[in-house]
């Protein structure tokens, strides 16, 4: 009988995790978005990293995306991707491609905004990791 109860509260506790809004050191999220509005299942590892379609919108919640966005989403890419920049469900490039929401908002190292992009290289060179060359 004690068995059952502790894996029903084991249980219970799990729902609360996974289900409340998650606050990080990037995004203040509490009350405003849940992992399972970007997450198809929890990222428990990178290869299971599995992002719903449509993910900008959970972004235009807070940010206007009209005035702010350089580079086409809702998409599927024609040209590789590297696995760290991942794409959507449906295999199109999202906010989340180039932008990790779990990342600091102020590089430690040198006190700069990281723009919560995936890697350290900015302008160009960020670029350069999906394209050979810049669209005109």
């Amino acid at each position: 009988m004690h068995l059952r109860y502790s894996s029903l509260l084991f249980v219970i506790v799990l729902v609360l995790i996974f289900t409340m809004p998650v606050k990080t050191a990037a995004h203040n999220f509490i009350g405003k978005v849940g992992c399972f509005e970007c997450h198809e299942r929890l990222p428990l590892d990178k290869a299971a990293l599995v992002l719903r379609p449509n993910i900008e919108d959970v972004c235009a919640k807070c940010h206007n995306l009209e005035k702010r966005l350089s580079h086409p989403v809702g998409k599927v890419p024609k040209t590789l991707v590297p696995l760290d920049m991942p794409l959507d469900k449906e295999g199109q490039i999202s906010c989340v491609t180039c932008h990790d929401v779990h990342m600091p908002a102020i590089n430690k190292l040198t006190g700069k905004k990281t723009y919560y992009l995936r890697r350290m290289s900015k302008g160009k060179k960020f670029c350069y990791a999906c394209h050979a060359k810049l669209p005109v």
